[in-house]
């Protein structure tokens, strides 16, 4: 289910993005969470005092915390979970780093892609 949930929240995004809508713009950090809660929660139709209920907080924490750009980490896992989306998994996809591939791990599949190879002029593997 988070899944779909998933993929229809990039299909929504990008929708927004051909709107003209950018949180880079708007905002001084790269990725505002407030916003991102604020569309999925419109999306599943659900107002900040079901969010308050659900999370079982008060009201008042619950505009607070659509109001800031960023939250602390265990506030957003709660709200991951009441929501059924993983916005960790957004967030670190908006981060444009590529981690370097473990050398090791690189030369076990070039070996293993050769040993494959051996085995085929062998004629084990069809």
């Amino acid at each position: 289910m988070v899944t779909l949930l998933l993929s229809q929240y990039q299909c929504d995004t990008i929708k927004l993005i051909q709107k003209g809508f950018n949180m880079r713009t708007k905002l001084k950090s790269p990725v505002a969470i407030n916003e991102l809660i604020a569309f999925e929660m419109k999306r599943q139709g659900l107002s900040a005092p079901d969010l308050a209920k659900k999370m079982q907080i008060n009201l008042n924490s619950v505009y607070h915390m659509l109001k800031k750009p960023s939250m602390q980490i265990d506030r957003l896992w709660d709200i991951c979970e009441v929501l059924q989306l993983n916005f960790f998994k957004i967030l670190a996809d908006e981060i444009s780093i590529n981690n370097p591939v473990d050398p090791q791990i690189e030369q076990l599949q070039q070996e293993n892609k050769t040993l494959k190879e051996v085995i085929r002029l062998l004629g084990g593997a069809k």
